[in-house]
């Protein structure tokens, strides 16, 4: 498969759905938090609309019923997400993006745990095989800082706009379902 990068978010469960079928597929993309919108442009974030967020929840269980996982919808859904994207690209950096990132989002949406909190990140970046401070340790990183800006500057050339979505070449996949689509269409490329 050519370079693949997907733009995900911790607080999406869609974003953890769609690790999940790229997983599954064995296929580890470049990974990038999606930190907000490129400049100029709204996000519609299903927090600020009560009919989207009733929506999600209703969507988000059979999703993931669906995909055979566990979901406990975390008690707090409003956290800083700073901590765990910083860990999250150091963990890339360390070769370990996707098995950190996806530990991540089974602590947040199958245990319903705070991300938020270091303690917790720790526990994540031993699941992914990295040492238990990693996720401490690398918070202030200028590594991870200038890695951050260059995802910046991505989300800015891609015009990402939501999560999870998949970039292959020029061609742009958003939604769990779409990522599971490109799968099929680049393998009908190969045959």
């Amino acid at each position: 498969m050519r370079h693949l990068r997907v733009y995900h978010s911790f607080r999406s469960p869609y974003s953890r759905l769609g690790l999940h079928v790229l997983w599954r597929a064995g296929i580890e993309p470049e990974l990038v938090p999606f930190t907000g919108p490129p400049e100029g442009s709204e996000f519609l974030d299903a927090m600020n609309s009560p009919a989207k967020m009733a929506y999600v929840r209703q969507d988000v269980v059979r999703m993931t019923k669906l995909m055979k996982l566990e979901l406990r919808i975390p008690e707090n859904l409003a956290i800083d997400f700073g901590p765990s994207y910083r860990a999250s690209v150091a963990a890339s950096l360390a070769g370990r993006g996707m098995a950190f990132a996806l530990s991540v989002y089974e602590a947040r949406w199958a245990r319903g745990l705070n991300i938020a909190d270091l303690g917790v990140l720790s526990d994540c970046a031993m699941e992914a095989g990295l040492p238990v401070d990693f996720a401490e340790k690398m918070q202030s990183e200028a590594a991870v800082k200038q890695e951050m800006r260059r995802h910046r500057e991505l989300i800015e050339q891609d015009q990402a706009f939501g999560v999870p979505l998949a970039v292959a070449g020029k061609q742009k996949y958003w939604g769990h379902e779409r990522i599971e689509l490109m799968l099929k269409l680049e393998q009908l490329a190969v045959a």
